[in-house]
Parts: structure tokens; sequence; C-alpha cells
């Protein structure tokens, strides 16, 4: 067999082979006594029939085809042998000539592929600060809210009041043959908040709520907001809108005393320096893991967009399919479907698969190209005593979720272990590749990561140290 390769921009190759005459005649061959297994032809026992008398029963071209089909089987896997093409995945049968030599063609999927490049570069330092002693008094006072009691009131509106209104959107600069109307009157509620706690993504603006301090109940007045064209609300996105608003009702929020009911309350708390330090370390926890998906994601992109990555396009459509399978199936959680979730947002398929499917697909892939170049560069590894930390930390939390019992019923023992291994391992990995990052960006902080021979070397010595340092010890009395 002859082999021409060319290989192509999206990281396949294509192969063209040229297959010798008497090879084709053996598949034929080998073709027809299949077909005379699973064909009766009149005057003969099944199998028993002459290549010649199948080829007159069934056609040329029905044998042709089974050979090929048969040849591909048979020649592909040495075809890629013989060339030393790794394949990502299976390849596709373009072009057959049938012709003297017979031609077959294929594409063929290639691994990805990885160089990292600018890991010189990579200079970040890691920054986490922890919360404020305010920042735990606004989650406090936040919590205290939720179990507070409402009062009426019959003065302005204040900080901290809540608030009952109608709300109507209109479009200011709506044209005279359109309805002007984003949203029809419809009843609000919000906290006025302090100027401490803003709030960015509050509806349907910021600073909305503290428009009615000093308003009374029974007010109707009009706020006006100008939106930029890619912002929170869709609906709103590049208009000009006027709130018009019926102020309904003031009410006061009388908040619970952090007294020994309280604490019981929200959580079993002994002492109020009890309660305080478990919102403490909850708020640190959270902080440092937005701060650690930030920290590292940005690092791995900074690689990224420096590293050489390829990789076919299969694998992207594969990942497309994995990210929709996700949306779809957290979607049936909120009891909705991909149609009606598009129909809300007013896209359609193809627009949300281009615009958001896709783009999330390749990020995950090149990421995870990176990762994976990392931890062949430097040797990473996941060590046991984390892998189990892992497996611990993963059970210990849908134990204490309520939810161990139903996913080990709906997955099975022997799935629920697999999925539980795969999902800390990968956790681990993670883990493992972090610390890596960290250790090329902000080395002063971190223990360099060592290869398994300097591990190795490392305990030698110390055990070396040791002999010796025991040998000069004086004997004592």
């Amino acid at each position: 067999m002859k082999t021409e390769k060319t290989f192509t921009d999206d990281h396949q190759v294509n192969l063209k082979t040229e297959i010798e005459n008497d090879l084709v005649e053996q598949f034929k061959r080998r073709a027809a006594r299949k077909i005379n297994r699973q064909t009766r032809i009149p005057g003969f026992r099944p199998g028993k029939a002459p290549y010649n008398m199948v080829l007159s029963y069934v056609g040329e071209a029905q044998i042709f085809h089974e050979a090929v089909d048969l040849l591909v089987e048979d020649v592909y896997p040495k075809i890629l042998d013989a060339e030393e093409i790794k394949p990502w995945g299976p390849g596709s049968l373009n072009n057959i000539s049938d012709g003297d030599p017979l031609v077959l063609e294929f594409t063929v999927p290639l691994q990805p592929y990885a160089e990292l490049k600018g890991i010189e570069s990579l200079d970040k330092k890691y920054e986490l600060e922890s919360v404020s002693d305010q920042e735990v008094e606004d989650f406090v006072t936040t919590l205290r809210r939720k179990y507070a009691s409402i009062v009426p009131q019959d003065t302005p509106a204040v900080e901290g009041n809540l608030i009952y209104m109608t709300v109507e959107a209109v479009d200011k600069n709506a044209k005279p043959d359109e309805d002007g109307i984003i949203i029809k009157s419809s009843p609000q509620q919000a906290i006025i908040p302090t100027l401490e706690e803003d709030r960015p993504s509050e509806w349907p603006f910021n600073g909305f709520a503290r428009s009615f301090i000093g308003k009374n109940e029974g007010d109707t007045f009009s706020l006006e907001h100008q939106y930029p064209e890619d912002g929170n609300f869709e609906d709103f996105d590049g208009k000009t809108v006027v709130f018009n608003i019926n102020l309904q009702s003031v009410k006061t929020l009388q908040l619970p005393e952090i007294d020994e009911e309280f604490l019981k309350e929200i959580g079993g708390f002994a002492t109020r320096e009890e309660f305080y330090e478990s919102v403490r370390k909850n708020l640190n926890e959270k902080r440092k893991e937005e701060y650690d998906d930030a920290y590292y994601l940005g690092l791995i992109d900074q690689l990224r967009q420096e590293s050489v990555l390829k990789y076919p396009p299969q694998m992207l459509e594969e990942e497309e399919e994995s990210v929709l399978h996700r949306i779809e199936h957290d979607l049936e959680h909120r009891n909705l479907n991909l149609d009606l979730y598009l129909k809300l947002r007013k896209l359609d398929r193809d627009q949300f698969i281009a615009e958001e499917v896709k783009p999330t697909a390749k990020n995950r892939i090149e990421r995870s190209l990176v990762m994976q170049a990392i931890s062949d560069t430097y040797g990473v590894k996941v060590e046991d005593k984390d892998l189990e930390a892992e497996i611990s930390a993963i059970v210990n939390s849908l134990f204490m979720s309520g939810e161990l019992a139903e996913v080990q019923k709906s997955l099975g023992s022997k799935n629920f272990s697999e999925t539980v291994s795969m999902q800390a391992a990968n956790q681990a990995f993670e883990k493992a590749i972090r610390k890596q990052l960290r250790a090329l960006a902000d080395p002063e902080e971190v223990i360099e990561i060592k290869t398994d021979e300097e591990r190795e070397a490392s305990v030698e010595e110390s055990a070396k140290e040791e002999a010796e340092t025991t040998e000069e010890e004086p004997a004592k009395e």
C-alpha cells in the first residue's frame, strides 16, 4: 500500500491510499463468501455457491461495496500504524476511486496538541484579602432581616425600610405606532439600602430603591434611566426607560435581637461569638473560592493566549454537545426546557449555539489542554492522600445537604463510587495544577512542587542526615 498524507489547518490529516489489485481481488472473494452465507442462491446450499455464481446472482456492484467495507475495516488501522498517526477519534472515508489501482481517501482527526508558551511572563501576586468586620456585620444584618417583623409606618421612607409599590416601565423613545410599554404595571417590593450596601445588579437599576427616601405612602412619581446597549437587563438595553411608580406602603423592619433564641433558630449556636466566627469563616471561604477561580483562570487564560493549541473540529463538536446537554439538564431542574428558555430570551437555537454554547465549549477544551500541558511539563501528580481527601469532602457535602441517600439510590452503588471517584480525581488534579500555577506566578509564596525523583532524593537525603546526626550524638548517661 502506498499512502499520501496531507495535513490540514484544522488539525486533521487527509490520507490517500492506493490498494494493490491482488488485495482488492482477495477482499472481493471474501465479500462473495460472506454474501453467499447470507443469501439463498437457487440450486445451492447457503455458502456453497461458487464465486462466479454469486457474482452473477447479486452483481459486481454489491460484491464491490461489501469488499470495500471489509477492506477498510482491515487496512485502516494498518495505514494509521504505518504512517504513525494517532487519531483523536474515528476517521471518515471520503472517496473511493475504483480504478487501477483502487484509491481510498480518508480524513482523520488528530490528537489535540498543546505547546506551552509564556510561562516566563507569568507574574501575578496572590493577594487574597480577608473579609472585614463591616462585611461580617452587613451579612448579619441581611440575615436578621430575613427573620424581621414587618411593621407599617406613616412617616416618610428611610434607609432600611421595606417598600411596596407598583411599577410600569415605558420606552421613552418608542415610535408612535409602537407599544412603548416594556413592563405592564405590576407589584414590586424592595428594601432601601444604605450607601455602603451598593448593589450594581439592583433591579431595575443601581440606586432605584434609594430614590424612595423621603417619599410617603400613596405617592406617585416617575424615574427615568438610560441603559447601555449591553447591560444586565436585556429588555432595557439601549433604551431610555421611564418608570411610573405608585408607592403603596412603607414598612419598618424590626430586626430580631441576637439573643439565645435567635442563635438557636439560625443554627444552634451557643454564643454570639461562635455565630460571628461561623459567619466570618463562611464568608472567607466563599471569598477564597471566588478569588481562586478568578486568579487561576486568569493565569490559564494568559497561557492560553500565548500557547500553541491545536484540536480537530470533531472535538469541539463533541464538547458543544456536552455543554448543551448540561444546559438542558440544569433547565430541567428549573422546570424549563430549552425551547421555552430560548423563547423567553428571544433567541433561536442556531444563534444560541453560535454565541454561547460554542464559545463555552472552546474555552473548556483550550483550558483543559493548557492544564494538561502544565501537568506534562512539570510532572504534576495527584497524591493518594489528596484524592482521598476530595472523595471524603464530596461524600460529606452530599451527607450534609441530605442528598447522599437519594444520589446513591439513583446512581446505584457501583456508578455512585465511580462518579464520586472521577469527580474527586478531577478536583484533586485541578488543585494540583493550581498549586503549580501559583508556584510559577508567585513563587515566593509557594513551596516548589518536586518531581518524583526529586522527592525520592529528598527523602534519601533526610534519612542520611538523620543517620549521621544520630552517630554524632554523645551517649546519654
